[in-house]
């Protein structure tokens, strides 16, 4: 006997489900891994701004560019992991609306056999009812 298609259907679902809760939770991580980069990038190019600007004129002059440059790139990339996280928070609310209809699938299925074997039943309860009715008028 082959097996069910809707429950092979359903473990793929909850993989990918729990694929897309370890993608999102990675993201996050990187995510919080850039702003802290990028807060970083704003702490230092503060802090070295705040000395004496006038006894290190030529040494700031040459470095500011590149710690601006440091700092836009590190905001960058904050903004780019916080799009990431959002792209696969996306991809789980996805998967996880695959695997709501494969749950209401298999149990529309259920309460499709629960019915049949009822009606089933039912059907044995009045045919019985029946013979026992025409017996009683035969008598």
């Amino acid at each position: 006997m082959k097996g069910d298609p809707l429950a092979a259907l359903m473990r793929l679902r909850g993989l990918q489900v729990a694929a897309a809760r370890r993608d999102l939770a990675d993201r996050q991580a990187g995510a919080q891994a850039a702003v802290g980069r990028a807060e970083a990038a704003v702490a230092v190019l503060a802090q070295e701004t705040q000395g004496e600007v006038a006894f290190l004129a030529d040494s700031l002059a040459a470095w500011l560019p590149g710690a601006r440059a440091a700092r836009e790139r590190a905001a960058g990339e904050a903004r780019l992991a916080g799009q990431a996280v959002e792209a696969a928070r996306a991809a789980l609310v996805a998967s996880r609306a695959q695997e709501r209809a494969v749950e209401w699938l298999m149990e529309s299925r259920a309460a499709a056999a629960r019915q049949k074997v009822a009606r089933g039943q039912q059907a044995a309860l009045d045919e019985t009812a029946q013979q026992r009715a025409g017996r009683g008028k035969g008598s």
